[in-house]
């Protein structure tokens, strides 16, 4: 049984998954805890979808944790997935792209440094203590944010030689 304390975490997480969905939010929150494998939502800019248990639970978390560094920000990148992807392929891109978000949050607090993350018409951007750059929204992968997120390249490191808002495409060189 849960505590008191982790179901509250669990049911914020829930509602917090809720303002990226349309349509089927109780419903699949119903789903979920009856254990259903696959869940029928419609995503806010996005479309019907189908849900697997893990999905919604990554959804919610990743949400719930993107959105106490940036409220908007979970909005915004279902916005650009549902402009640049069918539903079924912006799935996965937003709840990568809500991974990546949660986890520089964490990395920003446990490093003291300023991160912000922005949805530009080139891409999305990214600001390290005041350096900027941006990536095209194809180019950034698992493999760039397991860089990021495992340290193997220190974010200001990786940035210092950029200024301004260059477009960087990475995606040739990693991974």
């Amino acid at each position: 049984m849960l505590s008191p304390a982790k179901a509250k975490e669990k049911a914020l997480k829930a509602l917090f998954a809720r303002k990226l969905m349309e349509r089927g939010w109780l419903t699949a929150l119903l789903g979920y805890l009856a254990k259903r494998d696959e869940l029928k939502v419609r995503l806010k800019y996005v479309g019907d979808v189908t849900l697997r248990r893990t999905d919604f639970e990554a959804l919610a978390a990743n949400t719930y944790y993107t959105a106490k560094c940036w409220p908007e920000l979970p909005e915004e990148l279902a916005r650009a997935a549902g402009s640049l992807l069918r539903p079924q392929e912006a799935l996965p891109w937003l709840l990568w792209s809500l991974s990546l978000a949660s986890s520089l949050c964490d990395k920003s607090r446990s490093l003291g440094k300023k991160f912000s993350i922005n949805i530009i018409p080139e891409g999305v951007s990214l600001e390290v203590n005041g350096i900027s750059v941006a990536f095209d929204f194809h180019c950034v992968n698992y493999a760039l944010a397991d860089a990021f997120i495992r340290g193997e390249y220190e974010v200001p490191e990786v940035l210092s030689g950029l200024r301004g808002k260059e477009v960087v495409d990475v995606g040739a060189n990693i991974g």
